[in-house]
């Protein structure tokens, strides 16, 4: 198995751990009903869930076709799908900013995807 498809395999799987928690948003919220339901709701109302299973999708997309085939323009527009959704996180999540500690609760799941999409995406430049 080639360097590409480990990486075209890895980027498929962080946008389906990016799918997974845009669709479980909803029913996280109903779970945690103590936490702050103005945040919650960024996430889980109907429009952001839509929206970030549309852009999963795209990525997949994106990456089973162009970026299997060795297209620049795929990876570089991956990397820019990643990096919007990295910094648009980061600026409205303020559970992201204790990432790094285990102790808190926080964003790890979708860290642990864009991490493992920007790996995937270095491995599929190859």
């Amino acid at each position: 198995m080639t360097m590409r498809k480990i990486g075209v395999g890895l980027v498929v799987a962080a946008y389906l751990l990016l799918l997974y928690t845009s669709l479980s948003a909803p029913f996280y919220a109903r779970a945690h009903p103590h936490l702050d339901p103005v945040m919650l709701a960024q996430y889980a109302a109907p429009w952001p869930v839509a929206l970030g299973s549309a852009l999963v999708l795209a990525g997949i997309l994106l990456a089973v076709v162009p970026l299997r085939r060795g297209e620049h323009w795929a990876l570089w527009t991956q990397l820019a799908m990643l990096a919007i959704l990295f910094i648009t996180r980061i600026t409205t999540d303020p559970r992201c900013l204790v990432v790094l500690d285990p102790h808190q609760h926080g964003c790890h799941t979708f860290m642990i995807a864009v991490l493992l999409g920007v790996i995937g995406l270095v491995m599929a430049r190859r």
